[in-house]
Order: structure tokens, then sequence, then C-alpha cells
């Protein structure tokens, strides 16, 4: 059976490495220089490097941006104070993997070049030959532990994973659940391979510390593990090119649970890494020349997302979820709008010949740009009934025009699923939701955009949307938009490219509503005439009321 396992592991090896040459997406940013100085002088990698016991890996190496950093220390400390790691230290000092040979090369040769006025040719064969891997550093054994682990772990769909690796992963790492990306595969063994006071420092994107797909990896650490820094990287350029989200550097110990340093977008100088080591190694330290500094005891706590806001902020969210029911317990609805894996195809024209009945009003993001519902002639295609997915043949019209697309639509993820139906959408779409009033919610935004939709559009799947049994949707779009919506938003969700926020169905459910019968009738009837309107300030004195809000929680709302 070992030898079956064996064999198993050596094959997906294989398969990696075949992945790490190709050209496919593999989730490549490299980090900019003095961000690595900041997660190596925080981390304590700096201050141990000449230390016995420190034992060093990097799990995703790239061209070896950390690495080349350890290098230059070393060269330091020899040319500034005369100390030179012996040539066993230097051996066992670094491990560091990556998939891919071309940057395990430029690597090992621009390690050479900094350690070459130091250590032999020979001797820098050794310590390369230690140092870099050629392999898949999430299906490697290990009998050792470490006392740092610095990187940028790769950021990759898990679309572009090669399935049977893929597979391999999620069997492997429990925290990896729903559609968590990649990299929270690398914090759970990272995290597994430190030592016992060992320390972990990550820039990755923050999406993890709120989003659903990361409640097992903070489960983890809550239970086992101590967040000691937090670095919100929010309108810096951390990496050499451009992405998509907002990045974070998370520093976290295995250690007892106790405060956390939290830093809201630094500038980040020599002098500014040294002042985050002292604030990591002196509790007495609550201040920080260059960045906000917030100190907290609360922040992890069992899966629940973090909150990073200000303490008023999250004493006014905590007071608010513990006194009202959340938006879908009073009777409200939210969906996402539906996905069709190939809108070209799918959203067309009213007046496309097809059958009728196939036909029904659409309203995309781009509609609502402006803040209201553009008016447009476009219907989405209903590839369902009442009794699932369509039998085509008996739309003729309809089959003819999906022939025209035949290779198109068969090569999307759902068709290949399910080759009999490959001419469905990958949502059903409902007429009877196109048919019912709702709010329009888009997805990406810097300000939460809430649009009334008296029942005339089934959403796309750039647009959630909330529908009521018991609230007038008017109220609730003067209640959404008073502030308190976008508290809750900015608190659950993380940033992505331009500052923008997602909207998303989990974070628009963590919303808190009183009951629609609990509000004085007056205010119902208010809030109903001041949602058919813009005007927030109005808003804003009726919600105060409902919520019983204080002083500093009106400061909070804007008023």
């Amino acid at each position: 059976m070992k030898i079956q396992v064996e064999l198993a592991t050596s094959e997906l090896q294989n398969q990696s490495l075949l992945w790490g040459e190709s050209s496919a997406e593999k989730g490549e940013v490299f980090t900019k220089p003095e961000i690595v100085d900041l997660m190596l002088i925080a981390s304590g990698v700096v201050d141990e490097l000449t230390s016995i016991g420190t034992r060093i890996i990097e799990p995703s190496c790239g061209q070896g941006e950390f690495i080349i950093a350890i290098a230059k220390r070393i060269k330091l400390n020899y040319e500034k104070a005369n100390v030179k790691l012996t040539l066993v230290q230097l051996v066992n000092l670094i491990k560091a993997y990556d998939i891919s040979s071309s940057n395990i090369d430029i690597a090992k040769s621009n390690v050479r070049a900094v350690l070459s006025s130091i250590y032999t040719s020979q001797e820098l064969d050794l310590v390369l030959k230690a140092w870099f891997i050629h392999a898949d550093f999430l299906l490697a054994d290990f009998d050792e532990k470490f006392t740092h682990i610095v990187g940028n772990p790769p950021y990759i769909r898990i679309e572009t994973i090669p399935t049977a690796l893929l597979a391999e992963y999620r069997k492997r790492f429990v925290t990896m659940i729903e559609r968590a990306d990649i990299y929270i595969a690398f914090y759970e063994k990272c995290l597994d391979l430190l030592s016992n006071k060992g320390v972990l420092s990550f820039i990755c994107t923050d999406r993890w510390t709120k989003n659903r797909y990361g409640a097992g990896l903070r489960s983890k650490i809550a239970k086992s593990f101590q967040l000691d820094l937090f670095v919100d990287l929010y309108g810096q350029n951390a990496f050499m090119s451009d992405v998509m989200t907002y990045p974070a550097i998370t520093q976290i110990s295995k250690n007892k649970q106790k405060q956390t340093c939290v830093l809201h977008n630094p500038n980040v100088t020599v002098d500014f890494c040294n002042n985050v080591r002292q604030c990591l190694t002196n509790v007495k330290v609550n201040t920080l020349d260059g960045a906000e500094l917030i100190v907290r005891n609360d922040l992890v706590k069992d899966d629940k997302p973090w909150l990073f806001g200000s303490s008023d902020e999250l004493e006014m969210l905590s007071r608010l979820e513990r006194e009202f029911p959340t938006l879908e317990e009073t009777g409200c609805s939210v969906y996402i709008g539906a996905a069709t894996g190939s809108n070209k195809v799918y959203i067309v024209d009213k007046d496309l010949d097809i059958e009728a009945s196939r036909k029904i009003p659409v309203i995309t993001a781009k509609e609502l740009k402006s803040g209201v519902i553009e008016s447009n002639s476009n219907c989405i295609i209903n590839t369902y009934d009442d009794n699932g997915v369509i039998e085509l043949e008996q739309y003729p019209l309809l089959r003819d025009y999906f022939l025209q697309f035949e290779e198109t639509l068969k090569g999307r993820h759902i068709a290949k699923m399910a080759p009999l139906h490959w001419f469905k959408t990958i949502d059903r779409v409902y007429p009877e939701r196109a048919t019912a009033q709702k709010l329009l919610i888009p997805d990406i935004k810097s300000e939460l955009t809430v649009i009334f939709d008296k029942g005339s559009y089934h959403p796309n799947n750039s647009i959630y949307y909330v529908c009521a049994d018991t609230w007038n949707l008017y109220a609730l779009r003067a209640v959404l938009l008073s502030g308190i919506g976008q508290i809750f938003i900015q608190a659950y969700s993380t940033k992505i490219s331009g500052g923008n926020l997602r909207f998303q169905a989990q974070h628009l459910r963590k919303i808190r509503l009183p009951v629609w019968d609990d509000i004085d009738s007056r205010i119902r009837t208010e809030l109903t005439r001041i949602g058919r309107s813009e005007d927030t300030e109005e808003a804003k004195i009726l919600v105060a009321q409902i919520y019983s809000m204080n002083e500093k929680e009106k400061q909070i709302l804007g008023m």
C-alpha cells in the first residue's frame, strides 16, 4: 500500500512539474523589494538569521525575491559585522520550492551572484542544491519543522488547475472548501510545518479573511495559532505587475492568542519596517509613524470573518447583530442573476427569430452604470421549463439558432458535465423572478447602488437582487442607501481593483434589519416615500430611530 501511495504521489508530482513548464496561468506575481524587506524584518527572519536553529522555507519561490533578499542580508552581516555563517549552517538554512525549472534557474543564478564574494563556487554548488527544490510543495513530504515561512503563495483560480491535481489538493487540505483558491492549501500546509513559536508571513489577497471559503482556515488559526500582524496594502503597488485584488500581509505564529497589530496603508521605509518589528516584540508600543495602527485583542474568533474596521464601527456592528435579525430572517430573499456561460449567445435582441416563450427581458450591470435602469431591448434565452431543461427538438427555431454556436457551447464546462444538455445555461432562469418586484444591486462598485425594478427584467449574473415578502421594497431601499448597507458591506467584503467592493449575496445577507411590523407606521410611510427618491439625509434620520442609535453610532452613519 505504501509503495502504491508513493507511486501515485510521484505521478502527481510529474503532472505538476509538467504544468509548471507549460504556458498555463500559474498565478505568478512577483513581490516588490520593499515589501519583501518588511516581511523579513517583521517576521524576525533578519534578527534570527545567524541563530543556529533558524530554518526557513519558501513554498513557492518564483524567481527568488525572498531568497535573494535573505542572501543580501547574509552578505551584509559579513561585510558590516564580519559574521559569516558556516557552510553547514548555510546549507541547512533554507528550502525553496517551485514547479517551474526556469524560475529555479533564475533564482539560483541571482543568489550565486550575491554570495559569490563570500563563498567559493564549490560551496555555493552545495548550498544552491540544498536550497532550491524543483517540486510541488503541496505534494512534498517533510520530516522537519521550520522557524520561519515566508513568501507569496500563488493565486490561481481552481478552474485552471489540472483536474487530478485539484482533486488531490482537496483530498489533502481540509481547509480548501467550496471555491477556495490554491493559496488556502499553502496556508494550511505551512501552518502545519511551523515549529513551536515559529512564524509564517505571507503576502496574498485578503479575500479569505472574510469570505465563506476562508472559514476553515480562519477556524484552524483560531484554534492553534496567533495572528500577530495584518497589513492592509490597499492602494499600494506591492507587486511588480498589476493585480485585480488588493493584497495584505498576514503574519501568523504558533503561539497562544494575544493581541494583533493591524496596519492600514503603510508608507514602507526602512525605519518603518524596524518600527513594525518593535511593535511586535514590545507590547507597550501602541503608536507607529508611517501607518494607522490598531491593536486588537478580539480579531480572531472561531471561523468568523476578520473585521478590521475601527473599534467604534465594530462595536456598532456587534450591537446590531445582537439586537436585530438578518435581512433574510425578516422575510427578504437575496438572489444572484443567472450566469449563462456565454452571454454573446444567450443574451439576444428581443426581435431574434426564436420561439417567444424562450425569451425573457434581461438586465445587465451595463444598463445600471448610471444608477438607474437604462432601457434596452435585450432578452435572455430560457433553456428551462417547469420540468427542468427543455426538450430542444420542441423548439426548432431555438435549435437552429443554438446549432450556429454548437462548438462554442459544447466547449463550456457545464456542457462537458452534461453533454445531453449542451445548450443549457449555467444557471436556471426563473420567469417568475423576472416579473417580481425587486431591488437590483450591481456586484462591483465602490458604493452600494440599489435600484428598484417593478418586475420588468431578469437579472444577469453580474447583478444581485432582493425580493421581499413583508418589507416594502421602497422602504428597504431607503434603509440600505442610508449608509447601513455600506457599513455592513465594507466590514465583510474585501476591496478589489479600483477600490471597489463586492456586493455579493454572502455579504448582503449579513445586513441586519428591524422586523417590518415592529416599525412605527408613520416611519414606515416616510421610509417608503423616501425610497422613491434619493434623499439619503432624510433616510439617515429615520434609520437612526428604527435602530435606536446613540450619538456615536449616528456619527458613524454620517449624521
